[in-house]
């Protein structure tokens, strides 16, 4: 990290982006830092994907890029929440790949280090958490920063409900909360939606099943049963957390065909089971408990294939608890 921070100090030029289908870290990560380095008089652009309404509770918006990204050549790139650089999107990773200096500040176990330096620490709560490590050695920690790192980690912890959730997080979030109306940011990221979510909830529970054992919960929704509830894929989000829920389950899937896209998007959830090798086995990535993939194929067989991988990784984990 002190590579890092010298590297911070001493440059001017600063590109922060998250990966594509921006969460509540990815985005309150890139914000807080931008944030930061603003404060420090430096120039700063942040690179992000739209992203769902509720997320617009986090400042700092003011520093999204909105040129033509050709034009960028930055001194300084620095990716965050991104365990691979192709999880930048096409044209970001063009701009990390003509970077002078590349930077990656991640807690996915799944990242080899990529960038010329890296820091990356998989037993973190979310990337916000570790970035607002790294602003603390930086500069003094404004409100605004402290509501976009407040919302990361809340985003990334499930409301502090996950595993990762640690002593230091809550400690952390503590110290944040004193400079922030905290309430207001955790009611709209946890429990806000739109009525169109409300339908899309309702959709995929009446298209979700469960294995004969009970251990494996899934669902799915087709573009035209979005269309139907005028609903999007930002209206998708939580809903694996909701089957994930269920009583006797050890893992959940959730499987929808992304809207303009003839691809299938695959959220996955455990409580224990290594549901991260296997979205690594399908080309995606994530952590042992939560995990994603996007590939080409059917809802039907997708669906079968990778209910039919997490109950092997349910085999291999009951063995290890033995």
């Amino acid at each position: 990290m002190k590579e890092i921070l010298q590297i911070i100090r001493e440059g001017n030029d600063f590109v922060v982006a998250g990966h594509v289908g921006p969460d509540g870290d990815s985005i309150g990560s890139c914000f807080a830092l931008a944030l930061a380095l603003h404060k420090m008089e430096k120039n700063v652009q942040v690179l992000l994907e739209p992203y769902a309404r509720k997320f617009e509770i986090i400042p700092g918006k003011q520093f999204l890029f909105s040129g033509e990204k050709d034009d960028l050549q930055p001194q300084i790139f620095v990716a965050l929440d991104c365990a691979d650089p192709t999880r930048l999107g096409e044209p970001n990773k063009a701009i990390f790949d003509r970077a002078k200096t590349t930077i990656c500040i991640d807690h996915h176990d799944t990242n080899p280090g990529f960038a010329d330096y890296n820091y990356i620490e998989p037993t973190a709560s979310s990337a916000s958490e570790m970035v607002f490590k790294v602003i603390e050695q930086l500069t003094t920690p404004t409100s605004e920063i402290s509501a976009a790192i407040y919302a990361g980690i809340v985003s990334d912890t499930g409301g502090f409900r996950y595993n990762a959730t640690a002593k230091s997080t809550m400690e952390t979030s503590a110290r944040l909360m004193e400079q922030i109306s905290f309430t207001d940011i955790y009611n709209e990221l946890m429990h806000m939606h739109r009525f169109s979510a409300g339908k899309a909830l309702g959709i995929a529970l009446a298209n979700s099943g469960r294995t004969q054992d009970k251990k494996v919960v899934y669902a799915h929704i087709t573009k035209e049963m979005l269309k139907e509830a005028k609903a999007n894929n930002a209206d998708l989000d939580g809903i694996v957390e909701y089957l994930m829920g269920t009583r006797d389950a050890k893992a959940a899937v959730f499987v929808y065909e992304k809207s303009g896209e003839e691809m299938v998007k695959i959220s996955m959830r455990s409580q224990g089971p290594n549901v991260g090798a296997v979205a690594k086995a399908l080309g995606g990535g994530g952590h042992i408990l939560a995990a994603g993939a996007t590939v080409n194929g059917t809802i039907p067989e997708i669906t079968k294939r990778v209910v039919k991988m997490i109950k092997r990784e349910i085999k291999i984990y009951e063995k290890q608890q033995q």
